[in-house]
């Protein structure tokens, strides 16, 4: 089987990942070393940093850090859906194009198709669209960021981009400041410093060179 005709078997390939400074304080249950939880190569997860959320704060359902797959996708007990969901006629012209494909020849279509989109749709490869992420500090200092990518057009099956990779896709943390004359009039969650960032881009490049956990003084 050749590259194109791998690339051909049309099945979307969705990422997430969350990453926490520190477990919740509602779930006192988590221990202190369980900081992320990454997903890959899932197929019938209709949202899945849904996923991510639930599988990171059910340690019993899982110790792992990173999962795939069927697996992954069994263990979350979220509803799942058919592989069809993701399907909509602009990213099915889109892909054929990026092979030099004629646009035509789609397959029916599936839950994500828009039933307002016509003539004068904007075509997706041509827009500044892709990876999704949030960043949110709590009241204790507690950072996280959860990221989430629907893949890469046209890439080989089972190819795992930047989003589940921790510090290279996504990182949060936390440390002491340093000590200062001032620090100790500071609110307690102010004394702590925080940085917690989600990444999107190609991917690839993101993985090889793409460092977020410098040093707390970089």
């Amino acid at each position: 089987m050749t590259v194109c005709q791998k690339i051909l078997r049309l099945q979307n390939e969705l990422e997430a990942s969350l990453g926490l400074s520190r477990p919740p304080a509602s779930h006192p249950d988590i221990p202190p070393s369980r900081r992320v939880l990454s997903l890959t190569l899932l197929t019938r997860t209709r949202n899945p940093s849904q996923l991510a959320r639930a599988l990171y704060l059910s340690p019993p359902s899982t110790r792992h850090a990173f999962l795939s797959g069927t697996p992954a996708e069994d263990l979350g007990g979220l509803p799942l859906v058919h592989p069809s969901y993701f399907y909509t006629s602009a990213r099915w012209r889109e892909h054929r194009r990026g092979l030099g494909l004629p646009e035509d020849d789609a397959p029916g279509g599936g839950g994500g198709e828009n039933p307002e989109d016509g003539e004068d749709e904007m075509l997706l490869d041509v827009m500044p669209m892709g990876t999704v992420g949030a960043v949110a500090l709590d009241v204790r200092g507690c950072v996280a960021v959860c990221t989430s990518t629907g893949g890469r057009t046209n890439k080989l099956p089972g190819r795992v981009g930047d989003t589940p990779h921790n510090g290279a896709g996504f990182w949060a943390e936390e440390w002491q400041a340093p000590r200062g004359r001032w620090r100790r009039w500071l609110p307690r969650s102010w004394r702590n410093k925080v940085r917690a960032v989600g990444v999107s881009g190609t991917g690839d490049g993101d993985v090889r060179s793409f460092p977020l956990c410098h040093s707390p003084d970089d």
